[in-house]
């Protein structure tokens, strides 16, 4: 049975190391060197759960810790989703996204924007079921890891009536 519920201090170490599991299962399948990103990855994400663990919200399976995500920021920019390896496919990241949409509505904004890989294939169909469009292409530059990375910026507006644009050519249609 998924809960979803507000994390704690003490878990943020566990969210950490969910976070670098994801993280490299989906590096993998496009055939990024993990091990060489590892260890700045590793301290990259038990910074942010241990300063953010107040804006990440985990969801658990059956009392375990299966995933986590995060509006750092309390706007409209969804910054993390992770799930661990073994519990994906159950739902828990469309949960977890959810869980974070209604935040972002209560919140008053009209839209909830996030940005992934543009090589992660897998989470660009996960967020185009769930409503969301490309809306740019962009590279950055990161901090944590040291080098550029090619992005997706994608946007889900709340508004029933808007009429969703076209996917014409595919996953990065805009």
């Amino acid at each position: 049975m998924l809960a979803i519920r507000p994390a704690s201090s003490a878990e943020a170490e566990d969210l950490a190391r969910i976070g670098l599991a994801a993280w490299e299962k989906a590096i993998r399948v496009w055939g990024e060197d993990a091990d060489r990103l590892r260890d700045n990855a590793r301290q990259a994400f038990y910074d942010f759960c241990t300063r953010h663990w107040p804006d990440i919200l985990v969801g658990e399976w059956d009392g375990d810790l299966a995933g986590w995500g995060s509006c750092e920021k309390a706007d409209d920019f969804i910054t993390d989703l992770w799930v661990q390896p073994e519990f994906q496919g159950r739902g828990i990241g469309t949960a977890l996204l959810e869980a974070i949409e209604e935040g972002i509505k209560a919140r008053g904004y009209k839209a909830a924007r996030l940005d992934t890989h543009a090589r992660n294939a897998a989470a660009i169909r996960l967020y185009k079921r769930l409503g969301y469009r490309v809306k740019a292409y962009f590279v950055t530059y990161s901090e944590p890891l040291d080098e550029d990375i090619d992005k997706v910026e994608m946007i889900r507006e709340f508004d029933p009536g808007a009429e969703p644009e076209p996917d014409e050519d595919g996953l990065y249609s805009l």
